[in-house]
């Protein structure tokens, strides 16, 4: 599954926040909630948890490294708890990490999705465009 679109929601009184309606059967069976490489939430199903998972696991457990690298990505993700109105319920920890105070945007990412502080999101906005673009263009000249 690709997850896509921007959705805009309300962090509630108890850090719960919905998975867009369209998603949420991906989630039945299960998932990891993990802080991102930047000031955002990860949202894994179990297939992109898994994929994650094997590039942390190709670096060498024997290195500085590896052991770092499985710290941090292993020492930072949870279970991801699916209520029966299809929200989330985001640990006090990890909304800090992203900034999360009340509204957020779900963001589909491909095989992921993020949660997002709203303005955090939105300020990042132009700079996220130029490096599509630049991209965009490497892909097409390589």
């Amino acid at each position: 599954m690709r997850f896509v679109g921007t959705f805009d929601y309300v962090l509630d009184d108890r850090n719960r926040v919905p998975i867009p309606p369209v998603y949420r059967g991906a989630f039945d069976e299960g998932g990891y909630i993990a802080t991102g490489t930047e000031p955002c939430l990860v949202l894994h199903t179990l297939d992109s948890f898994a994929r994650a998972s094997e590039i942390i696991e190709a670096i060498p457990e024997e290195t500085k490294e590896g052991e770092d690298a499985r710290r941090d990505f292993y020492g930072k993700v949870w279970p991801l708890q699916k209520d029966a109105q299809g929200r989330v319920t985001i640990r006090e920890d990890l909304a800090k990490f992203a900034g999360l105070t009340k509204d957020v945007k779900v963001v589909g990412v491909g095989r992921r999705m993020e949660v997002w502080d709203s303005a955090t999101f939105d300020s990042r906005e132009e700079a996220r465009q130029a490096a599509r673009v630049t991209a965009v263009q490497r892909a097409q000249e390589g």
